[in-house]
């Protein structure tokens, strides 16, 4: 019994350990919805290009958010704000479909108030290796959704050990609390290898393109 019980133990904690990468896990009907709702979001809260701390250089995408906060880089440092820095409006509100893939996939009874999304448009956009740790709770999961062109996705504990792995239109990855720290980056996105974008006209949305969708719960220091 005791054998058992500690290898149930073992077994657990190792897969905790785990990030979680459910790849194409959302329908195309799904992946159309939420495509619809972020068109609706982009034209209350257009996309800006974030900027690089201290040196002031474009980052490689564009973004814009909804929730209560949203998350932005720019000359000054990465934050979480109120309102979006071109529009000067504050950010919409997270669409259900969302809160709903949150409830799902997460695993966790927090609620997100920040939805980041980034749009990949250009064929040599990237995104550099880096942890999500401006939430200040740390023990909240993460919940990304990919829609749109394939790209690679590299992961690890540490820099110098990364796994990588291809992210499909629908594929979801969630950081656990135990995995929360991890690196990651998108070294390549595929050219028109998803029919998301091409098949469904969206007026602010490139064709050619992939969005990533990150939920997250942005703590405000007391």
């Amino acid at each position: 019994m005791f054998k058992a019980c500690y290898l149930y133990y073992t077994i657990n904690k190792q897969i905790k350990k785990k990030m979680k990468i459910l790849s194409d896990r959302l329908t195309l009907s799904m992946q159309k919805s939420m495509a619809e709702e972020i068109s609706q979001i982009v034209s209350k809260s257009p996309f800006f290009v974030p900027r690089m701390p201290r040196w002031n250089k474009p980052l490689g995408m564009n973004i814009t958010n909804a929730g209560e906060w949203g998350w932005n880089a720019d000359k000054s440092g990465y934050s979480y704000i109120k309102k979006n820095p071109k529009n000067k409006k504050e950010w919409p509100e997270i669409p259900r479909i969302f809160l709903d893939a949150w409830k799902n996939f997460s695993g966790s009874l927090d609620i997100p108030n920040n939805m980041l999304i980034n749009l990949y448009e250009k064929n040599n956009a990237k995104l550099g290796l880096h942890q999500d740790k401006d939430e200040n709770d740390l023990s909240i999961p993460i919940v990304s959704i990919s829609l749109g062109n394939s790209a690679i996705f590299n992961y690890g504990k540490k820099k110098n050990s990364l796994k990588k792995v291809l992210l499909t239109s629908g594929s979801i990855v969630v950081f656990t609390p135990e995995t929360r720290l991890f690196y990651h980056s998108i070294s390549k996105v595929y050219k028109e290898d998803s029919q998301l974008f091409r098949y469904f006209n969206f007026p602010n949305i490139p064709r050619n393109s992939r969005i990533n969708i990150t939920l997250r719960k942005y703590v405000k220091d007391s």
